[in-house]
């Protein structure tokens, strides 16, 4: 998800308001009145619960390498029952070796004949969930293919068999059902693959797995794949569930689409960078009565990637910190609990007590949305007025259900102290039946008859910088793993078997091709690792080409660019021995991403197949490169004065790396 391509602006915010508006002129008198009426005997769709995405972009990278009992910690807050979150989906990429935002998911296929059941760390993640909450509901989503997949054509037989053998060992190897798929990310569909899509599902042993299509947004016509169902039967026939990205920013399901029947999803909700909480809880709740959508899941799950990448401060916990064990549990996880705590999926929208709140020319001043358990033995309310400018008082009648305590829970968005956060208030006493609340703006509350909701309190650790020196010879992984803390912009970098006759582990760039990618990239895998913060230090690393090609040794790396070249230096080197250093900018230049060689020359070449030593040292504006020791050359710049490390090759290289070192170094007085 790129939320820079979303232009959310004044347009977008007008447009937003008058179809509100629209949509609150035709919902319900009641709601003009202020006044739910809560029927037991009333209809609407069934609730198939609130969740968030592992995937698109490696949000949840750095998650893994947390040391108990932090990491446990913020799984409680994520998937806990009644204890934060409480998160009823989660939705994962399937990986394919590619950036999809924020960094590229592992493939369990690199190649057509590489199969590998688990990399990366979405299995790990699935597992936990399902851990603490058995009922949790898994769907799976491809953002790209690896190069092999179609030879390059993404709808095709390659990329059902490739999904299907994920799905397949998903329950063989980690024994997880997947409950929902899709097809592909925001990059629309081809209408023969889904139907043989279903086809292989069902010739499969997996009938039981619903398909969610298409997984559009703004930029596309949301639900053009509704049409297109409507009018042919073996599509309908072929996909369970319309799903479409950020409805709310849009537009709402038309006619075609709710005709069909079937569950409407927001299958990716998107949040406002500036107050994401606001965000989702009024997403959440307006959904239902906008356009009968009866689903939302919300990107990112988390923010466990480094402070240069984009979105680093969006998700529901910030947790980028696993060296020091510090996170951040924002308000996010509270919007969500007062719908995820209060409900389940299976439960059902009253549409009779679901809808707007007044509004004027600024727009609506919230909406609420009613529940009812299969039994009718229970309830809830969730109200949103994160829009409104004033309080409002709003009038309950119950019937039908039995008598019970209507317990009363608030979150105040207004504020920015956690202790405002999802407070247990006291209870509303009916009189006659009746019950009234008085709604403050920023808010949102919810009203119910059910119990065991808990707001989870833990103190993490205080934020620590990453520790230098650092190094890592690779030795204590096994083979086929991502090493502690190495994030991975494009291609995979993993553990491999040394090669040339070294004994033990290495740190290997396996992916042969550039993958059919989501988004444009500058053909430069590369993996990173550190601290902003650092300034001056050596980095290092033995390096072996296993082809002609190559290598990047990288330092003060800092923005990163949506096509993954950061601001950074390079020292390269190929085989031939030809070697340059490198000024890299997020700038993209016209030929290509922005690369100024500060020196170049030629030393012995590297060959193939041979271990080298590569090193780049920074103190102040002063750059040295090394190969094997000697100094090749030192140059001047002071572009950037601090940033992490990193490593990387060049056009999708195979290559080897041994011993790799950051070290402080003491700029000279």
């Amino acid at each position: 998800m790129n939320f820079c391509s979303l232009g959310y602006n004044t347009d977008m915010q007008l447009k937003h308001r008058l179809t509100a508006i629209a949509l609150f002129a035709l919902s319900s008198a009641i709601a003009a009145a202020q006044t739910v009426a809560i029927d037991a005997s009333g209809g609407g769709r069934v609730f198939d619960g609130v969740g968030a995405i592992s995937g698109g972009g490696g949000n949840s990278r750095l998650l893994i390498d947390y040391a108990e009992p932090y990491r446990s910690q913020i799984l409680d807050y994520l998937f806990k029952p009644h204890y934060g979150a409480s998160l009823q989906i989660l939705k994962v990429e399937i990986g394919a070796d590619m950036d999809s935002t924020d960094g590229a998911e592992s493939s369990h296929m690199h190649t057509a004949t590489d199969e590998n059941y688990n990399r990366g760390y979405e299995w790990w993640l699935m597992e936990q969930a399902k851990a603490r909450n058995p009922r949790i509901k898994l769907a799976a989503l491809p953002w790209g293919a690896p190069h092999w997949v179609g030879n390059g054509n993404y709808w095709s037989k390659d990329m059902i068999d490739y999904m299907i053998k994920w799905i397949k060992h998903a329950r063989s190897d980690h024994r997880l059902t997947i409950d929902y798929v899709g097809g592909r990310n925001e990059k629309g569909y081809n209408v023969q693959w889904y139907k043989d899509f279903k086809a292989a599902l069902r010739a499969n042993g997996l009938s039981s797995i619903k398909v969610v299509a298409s997984d559009d947004w703004p930029k596309q016509s949301l639900w053009n794949i509704a049409k297109e169902m409507k009018n042919d039967p073996a599509l309908d026939d072929a996909i369970d569930v319309v799903g479409a990205h950020g409805p709310g920013w849009g537009g709402y399901p038309p006619g075609e689409a709710l005709s069909l029947g079937k569950p409407l999803w927001d299958s990716e909700g998107h949040y406002d960078e500036k107050l994401p909480f606001n965000e989702m809880a009024r997403n959440i709740n307006r959904n239902y009565p906008g356009g009968k959508v009866t689903a939302a899941i919300y990107w990112p799950i988390v923010s466990a990637i480094y402070d240069n990448l984009p979105y680093d401060n969006i998700g529901m916990i910030k947790c980028n910190q696993p060296w020091s064990g510090h996170y951040v549990v924002t308000p996010s996880v509270w919007a969500m609990a007062h719908t995820a705590q209060f409900t389940q999926p299976g439960w059902s929208y009253i549409d009779g007590a679901s809808g707007f709140f007044s509004q004027d020319a600024t727009g609506v001043h919230g909406s609420y949305v009613t529940l009812k358990s299969p039994d009718k033995k229970d309830f809830s309310v969730v109200i949103e007025t994160v829009q409104a400018k004033a309080p409002q008082t709003v009038q309950f009648t119950v019937t039908g259900f039995p008598k019970a305590a209507v317990h009363l829970w608030s979150t105040d968005f207004t504020s920015s102290n956690s202790s405002d956060w999802f407070v247990k208030q006291a209870d509303l006493v009916p009189s006659e039946g009746k019950y009234s609340l008085t709604i403050q703006p920023g808010y949102v509350y919810t009203l119910t008859t059910t119990t065991g909701q808990t707001k989870a309190s833990v103190a993490p650790p205080a934020a620590a910088p990453f520790p230098i020196p650092y190094a890592d010879n690779f030795e204590a992984y096994a083979v086929g793993k991502l090493p502690k803390y190495f994030s991975d912009m494009y291609g995979g970098f993993e553990t491999a078997r040394c090669a040339a006759g070294r004994k033990g582990v290495c740190l290997a760039q396996v992916v042969p091709a550039e993958p059919t990618a989501w988004k444009r990239t500058s053909n430069r895998p590369f993996t990173e690792i550190g601290d902003l913060d650092w300034s001056d230090y050596r980095v290092s690393s033995d390096v072996l080409l296993e082809q002609a090609g190559s290598v990047d040794i990288i330092g003060r790396l800092t923005g990163m660019s949506g096509e993954d070249t950061p601001n950074s230096y390079v020292l390269r080197v190929s085989d031939t021995g030809s070697w340059s250093v490198l000024k890299t900018s997020t700038k993209r230049a016209a030929t290509g991403p922005d690369e100024a060689a500060l020196a170049s020359g030629k030393a012995s070449p590297l060959g193939v197949g041979a271990w080298h030593a590569l090193s780049l040292e920074f103190q102040g504006g002063s750059l040295t490169a090394k190969i094997d020791g000697v100094t090749v050359q030192t140059v001047s710049d002071a572009t950037y004065s601090k940033g992490m490390a990193g490593l990387g090759v060049v056009a999708y290289a195979l290559a080897q790396f041994d011993n790799f070192k950051v070290e402080p170094l003491i700029t000279a007085r």
